[in-house]
């Protein structure tokens, strides 16, 4: 019977080689996943509060409803897991984690803030105000930590974008929208304190920059990336395109449920676009196994 010592050393010591290399594309796997159940989990409490009756016009504005721990959570949820994720090409890493960021706000800032914010009394709205500013503040903080400690300790990708022309001119172009966010916050939710505008601009930045990440996979020449499966991505990304068109008939025929017919669609998709990562990478074999 081996030592005790030896068996808490050999414990402690990480794995190796093809035992690594299988918990690395399993840890890819979860992570990938876990990017379809926070969606679905959304989905399903909407589904449920709407055989009660309540159906709301867009996904955002369950957050003043009874399930608004359900969009919180799961928006947080997943914009740390599009952050935290590691994608190839490097343009896609790029856009995930900016879209990790806006899908942050997003959360954070329901919509029509505005409207809820006049309702309430001098106090209350000062109190809302006052925690909604530290919140936002505190994500603009963490996010620039974040990044500079990425660029000085990690795999900083940022010259990869800047060789490619198509990358380049996404990443300068993101960057100027990035900029305006910022502006944008400052003016509405600081200089003065609706916050208009805030959570529309977050939620159409997070949808342009999930369909840039596709993008990546469907194009893989122009934006630096290779893989098999080229026709199932350029589906999703024409798909999320048609969301567009599809919006405007239902605006057209003036729909009450044009914007999460929109969000639903686009978010749907974008789950697809999961499924096939983690189905590209599926047959690792299992650590238990090992």
């Amino acid at each position: 019977m081996a030592d005790t010592n030896d068996v808490v050393a050999s414990a402690a010591q990480p794995p190796a080689g093809d035992a690594a290399n299988i918990l690395a594309r399993e840890t890819y796997r979860h992570l990938r996943l876990m990017l379809v159940t926070l969606t679905a989990l959304m989905f399903l409490a909407i589904l449920i509060l709407s055989f009660a009756g309540q159906v709301e016009g867009s996904i955002s504005a369950y957050y003043l409803g009874p399930i608004r721990d359900v969009f919180v959570g799961a928006m947080v949820g997943t914009g740390v897991c599009l952050i935290v994720y590691r994608g190839f090409p490097p343009f896609e890493d790029y856009t995930l984690n900016v879209a990790g960021v806006y899908a942050i706000f997003v959360a954070f800032v329901p919509t029509g803030l505005a409207e809820t914010l006049a309702s309430l009394g001098t106090e209350e709205r000062r109190e809302a105000v006052y925690a909604l500013r530290t919140t936002i503040g505190a994500v603009i903080v963490i996010a620039v930590v974040f990044a500079l400690l990425e660029w000085r300790f990690g795999h900083w990708t940022v010259p990869n974008l800047l060789e490619r022309r198509a990358t380049k001119w996404v990443f300068i172009t993101t960057n100027v929208l990035g900029i305006a966010f910022l502006a944008l916050i400052a003016l509405r939710g600081f200089a003065d304190d609706s916050f208009q505008g805030v959570h529309v601009a977050a939620a159409i930045l997070l949808f342009v920059s999930l369909a840039a990440a596709v993008a990546s996979h469907a194009w893989p020449g122009p934006f630096g990336g290779t893989g098999p499966g080229v026709n199932g991505y350029r589906t999703i990304f024409f798909l999320m395109l048609a969301g567009i068109p599809l919006a405007v008939i239902l605006a057209f025929l003036q729909s009450q449920y044009t914007v999460i017919v929109l969000e639903a669609w686009e978010i749907a998709l974008f789950s697809a676009f999961w499924v096939l990562e983690a189905k590209r990478t599926w047959p690792a074999a299992s650590s238990s196994s090992s």
